[in-house]
């Protein structure tokens, strides 16, 4: 019975070595060791990328060209703010020009709160860590 008591004891070392084999945020471009896991700062910054993005695109290409060396977490998400930002500018711009044909005066005020509604589901998504590609953006950053 003293070997069936041993045996127990035996498995906890295999259950030590489990926990350092999971990681939580690990960088894909292989500079892991560089980047810190992603932390607050990361999701306020990334948060911020949207929510700027209410006011157009300065801010948010500012918060990314400053921030995404910092954090692969800010770049992926200032990559598919900008994005956002530029096809919105087109969307307008097409939404303006048709007001001459009388649509624009529906195109624009619809576009507007997708505009919104799509922004702040974005900072949602950044603050919580989560990735989020704007459904209705063109990809001209990659």
């Amino acid at each position: 019975m003293a070997e069936t008591d041993e045996t127990p004891q035996a498995e906890p070392p295999a259950n030590e070595q489990s926990p350092p084999s999971s990681s939580s945020f690990e960088s894909t471009k292989g500079e892991g060791a560089q980047q810190p896991e992603m932390n607050q700062d990361a999701r306020n910054m990334a948060m911020l990328c949207h929510i700027l993005g209410v006011f157009g695109f300065i801010g948010p290409l500012i918060i990314w060209l400053s921030e995404r060396e910092k954090h692969r977490f800010v770049d992926e998400h200032g990559q598919a703010a900008m994005n956002y930002q530029i096809s919105m500018m087109i969307y307008f711009a097409v939404a303006s020009l048709s007001i001459f044909a009388l649509i624009g005066f529906v195109l624009t005020p619809a576009l507007t709160i997708v505009h919104v509604v799509l922004i702040i589901m974005g900072a949602v998504k950044a603050h919580r860590g989560e990735s989020w590609h704007y459904p209705i953006a063109l990809k001209f950053l990659k």
